[in-house]
């Protein structure tokens, strides 16, 4: 989710500050209390906020091979039958979407005697340190974390992308995990600025994929992750940043999938036209 902010000194604004959220609910407060104006979030929780009536709009939305489902070599859905899947952040988006995915496959996590049983953590950390030492053996986990652990717990390899097998189950091209979302009042009163955002958004993952080592060295400047680190995740994230006019098809489908299961998790609603930037309701 940093390979889109790698070049925002290209918009034109001197005084910036870039800060990281450490959960989902640390994210959405500080939006809501203005702290943030322009936010990368999990997609669920932009359209939560805009059912809350925030004033925001989409601007774009992420995707690649960001979460990994985590096991022995060979693991597939169906290997997760009858064992316990250890996730983070319950209801955040991975939740949300492992569930999904394990409902297409025909598989149960809810109920008495579920097919698969889930047990949520605080924190991914906490997980790829399970993982490491034994004492996990399947999970849903983000990068950069699912390339540490498959790299140093030989048992343990990223069995799948989330994302390939969201589009395996569900026909989308592509699964966006993350919206980059921007106060309302900004789009209105500076769109030429916004627009500058979003070419910035479009050109930094471009070249952080074109150029892999400038895009690790460019990365590790915006978050708190080793340039080395993320060198080695870059070639198999597979980044990409689609406008949200271009993205929304995908966007739309996983709201629809989760307004037909997990209403809450989207506020109860698919947001209206004006959410996605550029629409002609905008």
């Amino acid at each position: 989710m940093a390979a889109p902010l790698t070049r925002l000194d290209s918009v034109g604004i001197t005084d910036t500050s870039l800060t990281t959220a450490s959960t989902p609910e640390e994210l959405r407060t500080n939006f809501i209390t203005g702290r943030y104006d322009v936010a990368a979030m999990p997609i669920n929780i932009a359209a939560n906020l805009c059912a809350q009536g925030i004033d925001l709009a989409l601007v774009g939305a992420v995707s690649g091979n960001i979460v990994h489902l985590m096991g022995p070599a060979g693991t597939t859905l169906e290997s997760l039958r009858g064992q316990t899947v250890h996730v983070p952040f319950e209801n955040d988006v991975v939740d949300l979407v492992t569930r999904q995915l394990l409902g297409a496959a025909g598989l149960t996590y809810e109920g008495e005697n579920p097919d698969v049983t889930l047990a949520y953590h605080p924190t991914p950390l906490e997980i790829a340190t399970g993982l490491a030492d034994g004492s996990m053996q399947y999970a849903v986990l983000p990068e950069h974390l699912s390339t540490v652990v498959s790299q140093t717990a030989p048992s343990t390899v990223k069995a799948a992308s989330l994302q390939d097998l969201w589009v395996e189950h569900t026909g989308s091209a592509t699964l966006p995990f993350a919206g980059f979302v921007v106060r309302g009042e900004l789009v209105r009163q500076y769109p030429d600025l916004v627009g500058a955002l979003q070419s910035s958004f479009v050109t930094s993952v471009m070249g952080v994929v074109s150029d892999p080592a400038a895009g690790a060295r460019a990365i590790a400047e915006r978050v708190p992750v080793p340039e080395d680190v993320v060198a080695k995740v870059l070639p198999g994230l597979r980044p990409t940043y689609l406008p949200a006019k271009d993205t929304r098809p995908d966007v739309e489908r996983l709201y629809g999938s989760l307004l037909d299961t997990v209403p809450e998790s989207v506020g109860g609603s698919v947001p209206p036209d004006g959410f996605y930037l550029g629409s002609t309701a905008a």
